[in-house]
């Protein structure tokens, strides 16, 4: 922290601080002398395979250790150090982004972690021997088509969006959950942008005069009720989102492999090493029962 003293010709003023702007974070979280331990890098399961002969189709070895080892390796180490004495070291990257996504003087530490969750996302989304998602059971297939209409209106719609991106940045396929009627929705974010909507809500402001009980949560927009209590993390419109899958548009993921101008390429070479079966974790329960009876009903 920067303290400096107003000097003597300021006469009443004299006696004043004034506080690096920049440096008021630090004095509200606790300080610690004991050295944070590194935020590793998670394992991928097929990192060993990835390592030794690259993505199939997708990345060569050095393309998916510069992608990956290397890159998440710097955003965590740098993660590390800006969280450096902090009991917040302990916690995981998402939580992180989520925390410190409304703190402006603490950009630094929402950037490298989110972009630490958003990496991790992409890759976790890759096999060797990628899962079609016509092989799969359990109603993703129909659940999709019940939104996009065909298989190849999902890909061309998230490969242009991809393309078309004019910055580093990740297009995702979230499930978004509008009250009653969950549905897919292609979603963008910029450089280290997340699609998490909680991570920006704005507390509805009191009434002058109004007597606060902390020990009740503040009505979020106007919402009293208890499904607008339920929605009270999100801003103004918003809905829950679960991120199924995302591709990395950030140049370092594919220049290796693809040069400066293989963007396209690279984009439809990773839509045939998606694996649908990671993509199906991540789909929420209700949505693949519910794209199952679709599915029966057109049979």
């Amino acid at each position: 922290m920067i303290t400096r003293h107003s000097p003597a010709r300021l006469g009443s003023l004299a006696s004043k601080t004034w506080t690096c702007p920049s440096c008021a974070h630090q004095l509200r979280r606790p300080f610690s002398s004991t050295p944070s331990p590194n935020i590793e890098v998670p394992r991928l399961t097929l990192h060993n395979a990835f390592t030794t002969s690259g993505v199939p189709g997708l990345f060569s070895a050095t393309g998916y250790k510069l992608g990956w080892t290397t890159y998440q390796t710097h955003i965590l180490t740098k993660l590390t150090s800006l969280l450096a004495g902090d009991p917040d070291s302990n916690l995981s990257p998402k939580s992180l982004l989520l925390k410190y996504a409304r703190d402006p003087q603490s950009a630094s530490i929402f950037n490298h972690a989110s972009m630490a969750f958003n990496n991790h996302f992409f890759y976790q989304s890759l096999s060797t021997a990628p899962l079609p998602l016509s092989k799969l059971s359990g109603g993703l297939e129909s659940s999709l088509l019940g939104t996009f209409g065909s298989l190849e209106t999902l890909r061309q719609t998230m490969l242009d969006t991809a393309e078309s991106l004019f910055a580093p940045g990740f297009v995702w396929l979230v499930c978004t959950s509008a009250p009653g009627q969950p549905t897919w929705r292609i979603l963008t974010t910029y450089a280290a942008g997340t699609p998490f909507p909680d991570a920006g809500y704005r507390l509805q402001p009191t009434a002058p005069g109004t007597t606060v009980n902390p020990s009740k949560p503040l009505g979020y927009f106007g919402a009293t009720s208890k499904a607008g209590q339920d929605m009270k993390k999100f801003p103004v419109g918003g809905t829950e989102v679960m991120p199924v899958l995302c591709v990395n548009t950030w140049e370092h993921a594919y220049i290796y492999d693809f040069g400066v101008d293989g963007k396209r390429k690279y984009l439809g070479d990773w839509w045939e090493a998606i694996d649908w079966h990671a993509v199906d974790g991540r789909t929420p329960e209700i949505e693949k029962s519910r794209g199952a009876l679709r599915g029966l009903g057109r049979a």
